[in-house]
């Protein structure tokens, strides 16, 4: 009996949010400055951007993100993966 697979990728739907929380929180790990900016203001440090590159975050997920106290970027990321 033969069977035939089909061995083509599946497809994963990308999430916007989650690419740019994702490159928010990348820039904050190889950064301090950084970093500290965002945990001090999430704002100014989206505004700011990192390196020329500059953040796409919508006014209700930059809300989220300003809303997070946090001492450090651990506390900071696991605060956006619950809200």
């Amino acid at each position: 009996m033969l069977r035939i697979f089909n061995l083509d990728p599946i497809p994963v739907p990308v999430r916007k949010k989650n690419t740019e929380f994702s490159r928010i929180l990348t820039a904050a790990v190889i950064n301090e400055r950084f970093r500290q900016s965002l945990l001090i203001s999430p704002s100014d440090a989206i505004d700011s951007g990192y390196h020329g590159e500059i953040f796409n975050v919508n006014a209700q997920d930059r809300a989220k993100m300003e809303a997070i106290h946090a001492s450090n970027l651990v506390d900071f990321a696991t605060k956006i993966i619950q809200s």
